[in-house]
């Protein structure tokens, strides 16, 4: 009998060392659909771009964006408030058609290179996961809002960061001028504000 229990105990699977939760440590962000106020190209590209790209600046080690759905202002907070995220990214894009000019293409990939690397170079698995698929989704809207892009045309990207009381830590907004067709102005604009996002974060945390 005791060599029947030792032999039972020994093909038992070993206990594994129990883990952390993935992402206690990490700042979560609530994206809300992005407002787009446009008559040029197709509203939900721009707004995917918008969000995919925010998804991307803010995916790292520490820092996780959490897409919402709800697209009415009531109903985006409560959905929020939901999800527990200590943080509410709302953002507008409008988009308004210059005049005429040159009919090029600027390259973006220069451009691109190298800003999305807050996701990619995340250090655990789950996170450059997480990093590589944010990545690939934003690279892949950016390049096909740019496409809507004409020279001389005017872009204008607002955003409020609000923590879970409704209290605004960033209100801001950028506005830039293409110089070329398919120029990809809205990279930039984003991984500015994202930037900005991190800072008033840890400002209001210090």
């Amino acid at each position: 009998m005791l060599y029947l229990a030792t032999l039972l105990v020994a093909l038992l699977p070993s206990p594994r060392p129990t883990e952390a939760p993935v992402g206690s440590d990490t700042t979560r962000i609530c994206l809300a659909p992005a407002s787009v106020e446009s008559s040029v190209g197709d509203a939900s590209t721009a707004s995917g771009a918008v969000r995919d790209l925010f998804t991307s600046f803010l995916t790292g080690p520490s820092l996780r964006a959490q897409q919402l759905t709800a697209r009415l202002a009531s109903q985006v907070h409560e959905e929020a408030q939901q999800a527990g995220c200590p943080y509410l990214l709302l953002t507008t894009l409008e988009h308004k058609r210059g005049g005429g000019g040159l009919v090029g293409r600027m390259a973006t990939s220069a451009a691109q290179q190298g800003v999305w690397e807050a996701g990619v170079g995340s250090a655990s698995a789950a996170g450059r996961i997480a990093g590589q698929a944010a990545y690939g989704a934003a690279s892949q809207a950016a390049s096909t809002y740019a496409a809507s892009v004409h020279n001389k045309d005017e872009v204008t990207l607002a955003y409020r960061l609000e923590q879970g009381d409704g209290k605004a830590l960033l209100d801001s907004s950028d506005k830039r001028k293409a110089k070329a067709d398919s120029e990809d102005l809205l990279t930039p604009m984003v991984q500015q504000a994202a930037e900005a996002i991190v800072a008033a974060i840890t400002r209001a945390r210090s």
